[in-house]
């Protein structure tokens, strides 16, 4: 037994380095910046700022962090983030700048803005203020602990300021289509509480506690200066359950409901319509339709419908045509006969793969518009926004090259990119060719500056537009003589052959994206709903010079320094330790319970640690795992788990491993193959009892899932394995297959599983109850059968303490089993029928889901009843009638 102790602990602290060797480190004055070796130059381009910004904010948030911060940063990504993440803390940068510029197009520094929002959480969030500030001795992440009762508005609040005030131009802040979301909104009497800013909701907009939280935070330091939000923290920290407005009311006077109101009192009118909407109104985004060989076709996503294509008839309807979960409007465009689509994926098997960054791309797909099937293009490719000429012919698309853009072709035939426009520090986005492919029109991004360019083959880029500090967007053909383009959300036409401006249409909250179909002008704008379509008769509105913005003016580059580049090794770190009194034989024992993770979160080792007082032993029960994309696994070491009075004291310890065989990512569906080995022993003073065993499994999943599939969207799934037990002769095998299908058109779901197990040498009938009721035969095979019908009960938008419920939903569920005995197969004798109600409920600071649940079952022919509470379907509590 103590070679076996041995053998575990060597494993343990042997796989402990198997990483980041590849990982290597820059440790500037208060930052410890951890990048893969290809990463170096981003790296290094964050250490430049990374000092100054750190004492920046840490003057204005009345807190500096004792230990260095550590910054992930990271390339692979094919969409932009950026996280901060605690257990243990730490800043995660996504290089790839975000492609809808959500920061707004003035900002000159992607990977500085986000630095500054990032690091405001970091610091904003590890204050050793209330209890923290004296239970530091349990570790750091004592500091979370306040987390759980701060709304989402109030976390998301002070980065969102942070990042307009203490960047030299851009953030959320400084966003014109930012600010029309509250504008809207509050336009339309659709604002929504400050209780429903707590978190984000099943509806528009889905950025909501950012925008909840600049007002209020905004409008604080305007009015009683930078120090009053740390004030508010610190006072919040010292007794969080009663919310932020006691603290709110100790420094302003005011309670957090009635700042809101005032916040509200000072934001800009907007003049609303609902005239010329083209469609029905709905929840949810409708895109620009475009005119097709099959009639007029549009991009819609809706909370309840999903991601789909729909084709308009004459008579204001929509067929839907068919499910395609793309990233929103900007990700297809339409020619005549066919269709270019850029699809996201993550392949998280990819070694470099992180747990808060997988490997991601982007690819694109040819669609067939007469027979609607789609044919792909290109294969882990990180390509946007692309775009095809009405004839089919050419398609361009934004190629990611690190925090900004270049522009590319892609043949056809050959599937070969050629480079079209790229320079350092500037990204060209928004591409559109005209109906034969022959011109193209883009614009280019640099140093906050917009610029629209024309480029004609064997031409040098002709520049039409800028460069300015006023935000371009969606430049498009309105025929092959005269272009349209958005300029600080006002739509205008250029005509190329004499170089004149048009203000073609303007609209109360905005124009964002514009076709012409022949005499009509159809149109993007916003509503508190979503993006919806106009539609109005072309009548230009006045000719002449247009006013341009000057260009921001270039901020001169930092030169870059000469630190150290060391290897980085992704160690455990403390991070946290509770008192963990246990219960051994009706007594108390005292025990500790510990958290330790790696920053790149590949390692964990987690668990308790107690004494026996009664028999004077150690207990422990902790599992450590690590995850290595390509593959996983976990150990874990149980010593002296208190049985009963009557039974020896039994320990366990197991080794699983978790390796991917197959994955592959398409655009309607995703597909995994794996297998999972295991091998576990417990033993006691009577012995020891090995275990071994194998599962393959396969995973079928559909892309198409709506905000309203509660149960998730349709798939497939099967398993099949052997497992071997000292002093069984024969294996035991087991095999479970599940299919889900969507019913009719609607979320409700219908599934169906199939569970075996069998052997030749033992009775296993306690395998697979139904429900958890005792089963009533035996046998050495046993086939379990359920059958489920599973209802979303609605989208749910009602604030809770510390958060909102969301949605809910209703699954009913009939089971019944048959054992093979002796050569003949025999009926459990019974069926059982359960209904389970969940509710979807979110934290609104960490915004965690979680889902407790309540179930009642009845087993037909005893006549037993059986009472479960859970959570997140795992059973907390359970009661059985008598029979």
């Amino acid at each position: 037994m103590a070679r076996l102790k041995v053998l575990l602990l060597v494993l343990l602290f042997s796989s402990a380095s198997l990483l980041a060797v590849s990982y290597q480190q820059i440790e500037t004055e208060y930052t410890r910046i951890i990048f893969e070796e290809e990463d170096v130059a981003y790296a290094r381009h964050v250490s430049v700022f990374a000092d100054e910004v750190f004492e920046q904010l840490t003057s204005f948030l009345s807190h500096t962090p004792a230990a260095k911060v550590p910054v992930i940063v990271t390339s692979n990504t094919a969409w932009a983030n950026g996280y901060y993440i605690n257990f243990p803390s730490a800043v995660y940068l996504y290089v790839t700048s975000p492609e809808d510029r959500f920061l707004g197009s003035r900002t000159q520094d992607w990977l500085k803005s986000l630095f500054i929002h990032e690091l405001t959480h970091y610091i904003h969030l590890t204050a050793p203020v209330g209890p923290a500030k004296f239970l530091r001795f349990l570790g750091p992440g004592v500091t979370a602990m306040s987390t759980v009762f701060m709304p989402g508005w109030w976390i998301e609040g002070i980065t969102t300021y942070a990042e307009t005030a203490f960047a030299a131009n851009g953030g959320r802040g400084d966003s014109l289509p930012f600010a029309r979301i509250y504008q809207t909104s509050l336009a339309e009497d659709s604002m929504w509480s400050l209780s429903q800013g707590a978190y984000n909701g099943p509806f528009h907009p889905s950025n909501r506690i950012y925008v909840t939280g600049y007002l209020m935070i905004d409008y604080l330091i305007r009015h009683y200066g930078p120090s009053a939000f740390a004030d508010i923290n610190r006072r919040f920290a010292a007794f969080p359950f009663f919310g932020l407005s006691p603290a709110y009311k100790k420094v302003t006077g005011h309670s957090a409901n009635e700042v809101f109101s005032l916040s509200l009192h000072e934001v800009d009118d907007v003049d609303t319509s609902s005239d010329n909407l083209f469609s029905e109104p709905m929840a949810g985004d409708r895109f620009l339709p475009v005119s097709t060989s099959i009639g007029l076709i549009g991009y819609v996503q809706s909370p309840y419908k999903g991601r789909a294509l729909y084709r308009y008839l004459p008579d204001g309807s929509a067929e839907r045509l068919m499910d395609l979960s793309i990233d929103g409007g900007s990700s297809i465009s339409f020619g005549t006969d066919k269709a270019v689509f850029s699809s996201l994926w993550a392949d998280t098997n990819d070694p470099s793969s992180l747990a808060m960054a997988a490997v991601s791309y982007s690819d694109l797909y040819l669609l067939d518009l007469a027979t609607l099937k789609a044919k792909r293009l290109t294969k882990a490719q990180r390509l946007v926004q692309p775009a095809i000429s009405g004839d089919g012919s050419r398609i361009v698309a934004s190629r990611i090259n690190g925090s900004f853009y270049d522009l590319v072709e892609l043949d056809i035939d050959t599937l070969e990119t050629t480079t079209l426009a790229t320079d350092e520090r500037t990204s060209f986005f928004e591409p559109s060719l005209n109906a034969n492919g022959t011109r193209l029109v883009y614009l280019s991004l640099k140093d906050g500056n917009s610029s629209l360019y024309l480029l004609e083959e064997g031409k040098e880029p002709l520049l039409l537009v800028g460069p300015t500090a006023d935000e371009l967007r969606s430049p498009s053909f309105a025929d092959d003589e005269s272009i349209l383009f958005v300029k600080e959300l006002e739509l205008y036409s250029l005509n190329l052959e004499t170089g004149n401006i048009q203000l073609v249409h303007t609209d109360g909250v905005g124009v964002y994206n514009a076709h012409v179909q022949e005499d009509e002008l159809f149109y993007e704008t916003y509503t508190p709903q979503g993006v919806a379509v106009r539609k109005v008769e072309r009548s230009p509105k006045s000719e002449g010079q247009v006013t341009l913005r000057p260009p921001l003016e270039t901020a001169p580059l930092a030169k870059s320094n000469s630190y150290q580049v060391t290897p980085y090794y992704d160690s455990l770190q403390f991070n946290l330790a509770l008192p963990f009194p246990f219960v051994e034989a009706n007594q108390f024992q005292p025990g500790v319970w510990f958290h330790t993770t790696s920053l790149l979160r590949r390692h964990s080792l987690i668990g308790s640690v107690g004494w026996s007082i009664r028999k004077a032993k150690l207990v422990t029960d902790v599992t450590y795992q690590y995850d290595g994309s390509t593959y996983a696994i976990a150990l874990g070491l149980a010593l002296n788990q208190y049985i009963s009075e009557n039974k020896p004291y039994r320990s366990n310890a197991y080794a699983a491993a978790v390796v991917p065989l197959f994955s592959r990512t398409g655009y309607s569906h995703f597909q995994t193959l794996s297998i999972k080995p295991q091998i576990s022993l417990v033993w006691d003073p009577t012995g020891i009892t090995t275990t071994g065993s194998t599962v393959l499994g396969y995973t079928l999943q559909k892309r198409n899932s709506r905000t309203m599939d509660f149960f998730g969207t349709s798939g497939f799934t099967a398993s099949g394995g052997a497992m071997l037990q000292s002093g069984v002769n024969a294996p035991i095998l087991f095999g479970s297959v599940g299919i889900q299908v969507r019913l009719f058109e609607s979320s409700a779901m219908v599934r169906f599983v199939g569970d075996a197990i069998g052997t030749s040498s033992a009775y296993i009938g306690n395998n697979f109850a139904l429900f958890s009721f005792a089963p009533l035969q035996q046998g050495n095979g046993k086939l379990r059968l359920s059958a489920s019908l599973r209802l979303p009960l609605g989208l749910f938008d009602a604030p809770i303490p510390y958060g909102g419920m969301t949605g809910a939903g209703l699954e009913l569920t009939a089971q019944s089993a048959w054992y093979l005995n002796t050569g003949s197969l025999t009926w459990e004798g019974a069926w059982a029928a359960g209904a389970r109600l969940t509710m979807n409920l979110v934290l609104g600071g960490p915004s965690i889901a979680f889902r407790p649940f309540t179930q009642v079952a009845y087993l037909f022919g005893p006549g037993l009843w059986q009472f479960t509470l859970g959570l997140d379907g795992q059973s907390l509590f359970e009661r059985f009638s008598l029979s």
